[in-house]
């Protein structure tokens, strides 16, 4: 247990240093910008030539396409994909989700959503959507599901007839996409059936296909079915809404909360709160937030986004996650007091060959690995300080 959780800390630790080089080089943009709210107009939309959509979606195709054909999307009773064609203007963003769902077999289970955004509170405006949605999955699936039998239907209504039994839990199961979700490279198959199986088995209120590691009070643990983990979370476990499964328990609880007191909080906020215990996810993940998609809810995080959701980053850290059982609030800390000694002890590298030089008119020693201390202290220090600048504060829940 010990060594597995030391490999997977330290090929962490070294890719952090790495991308620490590229953190640096956008500190100072990062700075400007982390501070000025949320609200993004569709000028801010990014303009990602055609060429580089299809070219990206092409070569993961064709790394994917001998595996993607096996797969089983008989876990989901149908599938919406949310998209605001105001802030896509050339349909960028969505042409490039369209490609990923025929890429993985799943078009024919989707249907595309379009709604308005809202700019006088964008936050706002994700809920509605997904409350949108959801409204019109249950309408759409309940019908269909009562209307499955019409002749029993019938029968039920004569005199003397027994009263139908008992509906049984969960009987659909939604699958709710956002046009900036990104395939994973440790998309599987094996691992989709697994879910599927585990659905089956078990009592659930949503499955996620992706979801945000780095929020606090997340705990990922493993279960008895190989592929799936439990996502334990705290109030403010805010796992995103990039890509989820939703039972029909689910949907009726986040209606029902909604009929009660409307927008109180993000959908992402309100979900942690309602399922602390009863979300569940693929492991490795299926899907991933796109680094390079710009947000309309929040863009001042999107530089933060394109270091951190680079699938080379966050599958290290999801085997971090799942090999090591800690949640973030032990791991983050961790990684915190790590970065800082080790950029004290580069820093203390530096101010001794410096005083050496100072003092002597000459230095003995190796240049070149001051040199290299010297720049990862400081590259270190600027990265806890960004992470500092752009650590969003809890939001107030709103009055009734």
């Amino acid at each position: 247990y010990f060594g597995s959780t030391m490999h997977h800390s330290v090929q962490l630790l070294v890719f952090i240093v790495l991308l620490c080089l590229k953190s640096c080089m956008t500190f100072v943009y990062v700075s400007q910008h982390a501070l000025k709210g949320v609200k993004v107009f569709q000028k801010d939309i990014p303009s990602i030539p055609p060429s580089s959509v299809k070219s990206h979606i092409s070569k993961r195709s064709v790394s994917l396409s001998s595996s993607l054909s096996a797969f089983d999307w008989s876990l989901i009773d149908a599938g919406y994909l949310i998209t605001c064609p105001n802030a896509d203007p050339e349909s960028l963003r969505l042409k490039r989700s369209l490609d990923i769902i025929k890429s993985v077999g799943l078009e024919d289970k989707m249907t595309t959503l379009e709604f308005e955004t809202d700019d006088e509170d964008r936050i706002r405006g994700c809920y509605n959507s997904h409350i949108e949605t959801l409204k019109r999955a249950k309408r759409e699936l309940s019908s269909k599901k009562a209307s499955a039998n019409p002749l029993e239907s019938f029968l039920n209504l004569l005199p003397g007839s027994s009263p139908p039994p008992p509906p049984p839990s969960n009987k659909y199961s939604v699958l709710v996409m956002e046009d900036n979700v990104s395939v994973s490279p440790n998309l599987s198959a094996s691992t989709l059936s697994s879910l599927a199986a585990f659905s089956s088995r078990n009592q659930w209120d949503m499955l996620h296909l992706a979801y945000i590691m780095y929020v606090p009070s997340l705990v990922v643990t493993k279960t008895a079915t190989p592929g799936v983990v439990r996502l334990s979370t705290g109030s403010q476990s805010a796992l995103g809404t990039t890509c989820y499964v939703i039972s029909e328990a689910g949907v009726d609880a986040l209606l029902a909360r909604h009929e009660e007191r409307g927008y109180t909080l993000p959908i992402p906020d309100l979900m942690a709160e309602l399922f602390p215990e009863s979300r569940y996810a693929a492991s490795p993940m299926l899907f991933h937030r796109a680094s390079k998609v710009k947000s309309l809810v929040n863009p001042q995080l999107d530089t933060l986004r394109e270091l951190l959701f680079e699938p080379a980053f966050y599958t290290k850290w999801e085997a971090v996650m799942v090999g090591t059982g800690l949640g973030t609030n032990v791991l983050f800390p961790l990684l915190v007091a790590s970065l800082l000694l080790l950029s004290l002890r580069s820093g203390s590298v530096s101010v001794e060959a410096a005083s050496q030089l100072l003092e002597t008119g000459q230095f003995r020693g190796n240049a070149l690995l001051v040199a290299a201390s010297a720049v990862f202290s400081a590259i270190s220090l600027l990265v806890l300080a960004q992470g500092v600048m752009l650590a969003p504060s809890p939001p107030a829940e709103k009055e009734e």
